[in-house]
């Protein structure tokens, strides 16, 4: 005996509704929305934040910076880096881009973004197990310390060059490594995003 497609669905309907009786997900539910939802996400910040740059209303900034603040924990940023032990200063000729275990998850989707204006630095193969340590920068008239962090290459290199070891990064783990610093600062220069530590502490 064969199935019509509208028996194939009310079978299926039915399943589906046997599985909520006993607790389970539908098969054809929750999992595909995830997906479906999460490209959308992509590039959002890059987005917002063009917006809060442009924009001179107080009101709609603070929300502009709340949903902006909202799309971080899904954005991917470089990070400039050195390993324990070097000298941050020092210039390092590394062309390798050293992922981290939160980007990974992340990198298929934001690819194309964070790797805007690359000079010709290579996803590195390998994983390396020394510590990893985030440079800083300091803003002379403050005397504050912060993690710059940089949306794509064409924002990087003209602040630190092509003289430094760079990491792709999650937002959440550059977030916990600026913990003893004022915060961390988004693509710094004049269109600098800072967020301080107080901020941060909001976005999970």
């Amino acid at each position: 005996m064969t199935e019509t497609k509208g028996e194939v669905s009310v079978m299926a309907s039915f399943l589906d509704n046997l599985r909520r009786m006993v607790g389970m997900k539908p098969r054809n539910d929750e999992e595909p929305k995830k997906k479906q939802e999460q490209p959308d996400r992509v590039g959002a910040f890059a987005a917002l934040s063009a917006q809060l740059l442009s924009c001179e209303d107080e009101a709609q900034k603070a929300e502009i910076r709340e949903k902006m603040c909202k799309a971080l924990p899904d954005t991917l940023f470089l990070a400039p880096m050195c390993y324990e032990g070097e000298d941050p200063n020092a210039p390092v000729s590394d062309r390798a881009l050293h992922a981290t275990v939160g980007a990974k998850r992340l990198y298929a989707l934001n690819q194309h973004i964070v790797t805007n204006g690359n000079p010709g630095y290579r996803l590195a193969k390998k994983s390396d197990s020394r510590r990893v340590h985030l440079r800083t920068i300091v803003y002379h008239r403050t005397k504050e310390e912060w993690v710059p962090l940089f949306t794509d290459f064409t924002k990087l290199l003209p602040v630190f060059g092509q003289k430094s070891r760079v990491t792709v990064i999650s937002f959440d783990e550059a977030k916990k490594m600026a913990a003893p610093y004022s915060g961390l600062v988004i693509n710094p220069g004049k269109d600098a995003i800072k967020l301080e530590q107080s901020e941060l502490k909001k976005i999970c």
